[in-house]
């Protein structure tokens, strides 16, 4: 019989510091059980090239939340629908403005929220919405990636026009001028 306590006793003991090491763990990790971020919606136009489930929202530099979900918008496909969790506490003003961005040289895009004047009201669901949407402009990121073949075809046109000035007759005539 004083065998079977010791295991017993072994096992209380052992269970007991499991559920300090989780209770530990929890705690370094500072995870806040009773806060639920709030969700909102944003409706870029055209590419979202780099953005991800999981992608960073960040407002005015400050992390904040997460991308939750992007699809294309089933009402305008020239449109991708962004859904994002963010901070309850974050306070998201009516004025708020979401970008698309780089981090760093990596080219793993994230949302930035910036703008939200003091003056303005918070941001909430407008009618017949179930979810408040923050308005999106296009980053210089988006606008440059945009107009990529355009800037390509004019250096090519460049590059032909210089090649066609430095031709064999041409360059003879410069030659035989100095």
């Amino acid at each position: 019989m004083e065998t079977r306590a010791s295991y017993i006793l072994v096992g209380t003991f052992v269970l007991g510091l499991i559920g300090a090491m989780i209770g530990i763990a929890i705690w370094f990790a500072g995870i806040e059980f009773d806060k639920t971020p709030t969700q909102y919606l944003s409706y870029f136009e055209g590419d979202v090239t780099g953005l991800g489930v999981g992608s960073p929202v960040r407002y005015r530099g400050v992390p904040v939340g997460s991308v939750r979900d992007i699809r294309i918008d089933p009402k305008d496909v020239e449109r991708v629908r962004v859904l994002m969790e963010v901070s309850a506490d974050t306070p998201i003003k009516a004025d708020t403005v979401a970008q698309l961005n780089l981090q760093g040289i990596t080219g793993v895009a994230f949302v930035q929220l910036t703008g939200g004047t003091q003056a303005a009201g918070l941001l909430t669901p407008q009618k017949n919405k179930s979810l408040p949407v923050i308005t999106s402009r296009p980053s210089v990121f988006q606008r440059v990636i945009t107009r990529l073949p355009e800037i390509i075809e004019k250096i090519d046109l460049a590059a032909t026009g210089l090649a066609a000035l430095f031709n064999e007759r041409n360059m003879a005539s410069l030659a035989s001028t100095i």
